[in-house]
């Protein structure tokens, strides 16, 4: 369950000062970085001061407003994680004397951040974006890796490991246990979706927890950008097209995306998909594209700005979502926004996400979600009718109202810590 969001009381300070805490940043894009700068342009633009702490990266420009401390390669897709927190790094937080902490992930920078609201005596407030579950169980992560790491964050902390629960695996125990050190101490944290809560729940009460969908901007796009978009990836001016955005990995689905894809052809042979976002296993990917026998119907583009994106957008007539991991998916707003229909596979999220039965969802079966697929791509009347409700659906959600809804949740959680 989550509690709607009430106005605080009028004798509770607004938050002027706020530091956000987050594991991936720029260069890397994803959901997580998407919302969270979206997140901190909204507030400096309503006169709340933020500052990002993040892993340093060498491709990052220089930003006055991040907080880049040194980092390792973890030897995936050129991602680096923050190494692990230290009274130095404190220290240059408390310098910037912020008026409460924001984390958004639950990696070291995510503990960096839960230690400094305890050593600085200010609010705590944690975003809850990813399924940890459903992502150790894609990676095969190992339970004893988790429960080094838990063993750890409980140290650093200063608090007990934990007791492990007997009704689930080694794995999720010790992620059951990582959270609890994370969010315990919260006075706020924040899902996206109710989606968050049904896979799996939250050691947190019910009346601390706040249910704060973000916002996204619409990009205007010309017709030179779609035409060059089409030229730089050799994409012909025939064919319906379906789009993919984000890893183009295992846990998004992308196995039976491939798959339904290959049924899609045997309708719609003009047919192509388009996949953008990192490749963090190459090898399985081009395996499973010739397996499938679609390697010369799909166009991979790997990382792209966000504006290439966006032509990728008005370029297609479908945004294929496969993904049964994702909290709330902003690409599923981004492509609303273009007037662009999205296909789920995940009832959780099409259930409780912001497009609500303005997307359509189909059985997670190859065959189920590629004949789905090509029944959008053929209608395309269909499609743009789906489309514009889409569209009139996520322009519910702007960032200037996320941000109002976060000050909402911060000045709630100045006045439970007090």
């Amino acid at each position: 369950m989550t509690q709607q969001l009430i106005a605080p009381a009028p004798v509770v300070a607004r938050v002027q000062r706020v530091a956000h805490f987050t594991d991936t940043y720029l260069p890397r894009r994803d959901g997580v970085v998407t919302s969270l700068r979206t997140l901190c342009d909204a507030l400096s633009a309503d006169g709340c001061a933020t500052v990002t702490v993040a892993p340093r990266h060498r491709s990052q420009e220089v930003d006055p407003g991040l907080l880049a401390l040194g980092s390792l390669p973890c030897g995936v897709a050129d991602l680096r994680l923050g190494g692990w927190p230290t009274r130095a790094h404190i220290e240059r937080i408390a310098a910037w004397r912020p008026d409460l902490i924001h984390v958004h992930t639950p990696g070291p920078m995510g503990l960096l951040g839960t230690m400094a609201a305890r050593r600085l005596g200010v609010p705590l407030v944690h975003s809850y974006h990813t399924d940890l579950y459903a992502y150790a169980d894609a990676y095969r992560i190992p339970a004893r890796a988790i429960e080094l790491g838990l063993s750890f964050y409980a140290h650093r902390v200063g608090v007990p490991v934990p007791s492990r629960s007997g009704l689930c695996s080694r794995r999720h125990a010790a992620l059951e246990g990582l959270n609890h050190i994370l969010l315990g101490g919260a006075a706020a944290v924040v899902v996206p979706t109710p989606a968050v809560l049904a896979r799996g729940g939250l050691p947190v009460p019910d009346e601390r927890i706040f249910l704060v969908p973000a916002g996204v901007a619409p990009r205007v796009v010309q017709d030179a950008d779609i035409a060059a978009f089409r030229h730089r990836h050799g994409i012909a001016d025939r064919g319906p097209i379906a789009l993919f955005v984000g890893r183009v990995n295992r846990e998004k689905g992308i196995d039976l995306l491939l798959a339904a894809f290959a049924q899609t052809l045997r309708r719609l042979p003009d047919a192509r998909l388009v996949l953008i976002g990192a490749v963090y296993e190459p090898r399985w990917l081009q395996r499973l594209l010739r397996s499938c026998g679609v390697a010369d119907r799909v166009t991979v583009t790997g990382q792209l700005p966000p504006d290439e994106v966006a032509a990728a957008y008005a370029l297609a007539q479908v945004f294929a979502f496969p993904s049964r991991t994702d909290t709330q998916g902003l690409v599923l707003q981004e492509a609303a926004l273009a007037g662009v229909p999205s296909l789920l596979a995940d009832p959780q999220l099409h259930g409780t996400g912001v497009l609500g039965d303005a997307a359509r969802l189909a059985d997670a079966a190859p065959h189920a979600y590629g004949d789905a697929l090509a029944g959008l791509l053929a209608d395309p009347a269909g499609a743009r009718e789906l489309g514009v409700a889409a569209r009139e659906r996520a322009l519910r959600h702007t960032p200037s109202q996320y941000a109002a809804a976060m000050r909402d949740v911060y000045e709630i959680a100045v006045a439970a810590l007090r």
